[in-house]
């Protein structure tokens, strides 16, 4: 059992860190928002420090906008543009940003994707030659698109092999059916397999439109001396708008798949209904999810390890989604415990019908906003929710009011939120030997 001085002690120490070293760079004060002309939109809030500036490049559509037979491409063309251009080579790419003691990134998810980086103010106009050289100049080269997918084939099979990758995969099709989202990102080694070099110069065309892109800066430089370089990299874009598709699959009633593979445990996954980042039951849900299974003082670690000892791992996450939300929870067992594994994750998450403590959700709060302001201790970071919270559609401004808005969270709204969504039933799967 969890020691609750020693948890009065950690928390304490908690406030006393975010005190001392969070405060200088917090809150959302001297950020600029300037919508260029052909619809790009770029986010800046001057720092002072030791001469860092860090980015996060959103780029609304994600791997829910591959077509069908071509799953799996928005990735490979997210991760080609950093294996060369028309005057940079890969290795020259990341050598510009390495050598200036930061980096360059990209990712794919199911609604955006991004390209991050970091590095000296002194090399910011040096990184903006670059970035604008990958995306108006890439060469998507045949030798490197092979050797991407090929890395990517493996990464699907190396998924199959983790416990709660492979159930999570098939929790996809069972939560998201019908709908593009029931894809991984990453999507399938028949559709990896077939996609070709047209294919990516067609995806990263649709992609390079100025309504799809939000640019969230955050560094040791005023917006007057970066606005040239950002003017000159994104206001080359085409004008365009962009306004995200909707999807919608509503889970109702109760159903379980069971999927056998080899493993010495049992993982188990279920999916409720919950709501989108639009939606006024957004910040309600998250401290739902973190009285449920956040933490080693959630009531499904409580509940089902200290008391019942059931798990190996268990908790809950509840991922921001602009279509159809989803709470999950889940378990890692012991097979021969795994039915009662999931009658306790559904008795658990029912319990909040009887109430929750005033303690509970101090704590919930207190550990959802903690672990927010600590996100924040880099520009790299400050940077990404900036550009985050615009492209999802809370705006900007969400960076700096987030915390005020999970302490708004009552009792009565917690119930309201559960009541509206878990009692409509869920999809559960369970992956044993």
């Amino acid at each position: 059992m969890v020691n609750k001085s020693y948890l009065k002690l950690l928390s304490f120490q908690a406030v006393f860190f975010l005190l001392l070293f969070f405060h200088p760079s917090s809150g959302g004060e001297s950020v600029i928002k300037n919508v260029l002309s052909n619809g790009v939109t770029v986010i800046f809030k001057e720092t002072e420090g030791e001469g860092i500036i860090a980015g996060a490049v959103f780029i609304k559509g994600g791997s829910f906008e591959d077509p069908e037979g071509k799953k799996g491409l928005t990735n490979l063309t997210l991760s080609l543009l950093l294996k060369g251009s028309k005057n940079f080579s890969a290795y020259e790419i990341n050598k510009v940003f390495e050598d200036s003691g930061g980096y360059i990134s990209t990712s794919v998810g199911e609604e955006y994707s991004t390209i991050e980086f970091a590095l000296r103010t002194e090399d910011f106009q040096k990184g903006m030659k670059v970035i604008k050289d990958m995306m108006f100049n890439p060469l998507f080269p045949e030798e490197k698109l092979e050797m991407e997918k090929r890395n990517v084939i493996a990464q699907i099979k190396a998924k199959r092999e983790e416990g709660f990758s492979y159930a999570f995969d098939q929790l996809r099709k069972e939560m998201y059916r019908g709908t593009p989202y029931q894809y991984s990102p990453l999507g399938t080694e028949d559709d990896v397999n077939s996609i070709t070099v047209k294919d990516v110069r067609k995806r990263w065309k649709e992609l390079l439109k100025g309504g799809r892109f939000v640019v969230a800066l955050v560094g040791d430089l005023s917006y007057k001396d970066a606005e040239v370089y950002i003017k000159k990299v994104f206001g080359a874009l085409k004008r365009s708008d962009y306004r995200f598709p909707i999807y919608s699959y509503t889970i109702t009633g109760k159903k379980c798949k069971t999927v056998k593979r080899e493993g010495a445990q049992s993982t188990i996954l279920v999916a409720y209904d919950a709501p989108e980042a639009g939606s006024k039951d957004y910040f309600s849900m998250k401290v739902l999810n973190g009285i449920l299974g956040s933490g080693f003082t959630s009531r499904l670690f409580q509940e089902l390890r200290e008391k019942r000892g059931l798990a190996y791992a268990v908790g809950s996450f509840f991922p921001t989604r602009i279509n159809m939300g989803r709470f999950i929870a889940y378990i890692g067992t012991a097979p021969e415990k795994t039915e009662e594994s999931v009658k306790g994750i559904v008795k658990v998450v029912r319990s909040i019908e009887k109430g929750i403590t005033d303690e509970e959700l101090k704590t919930a709060k207190e550990k959802i906003i903690g672990h927010f302001l600590l996100e924040h201790q880099t520009r790299a970071k400050q940077a990404w929710y900036l550009g985050w919270f615009e492209t999802i559609g809370l705006g900007y401004q969400m960076d700096s009011l987030y915390p005020e808005e999970i302490n708004k969270v009552s009792k009565h709204d917690i119930y309201n939120v559960w009541k509206k969504y878990v009692p409509k039933g869920y999809r559960c799967v369970i992956v044993r030997p």
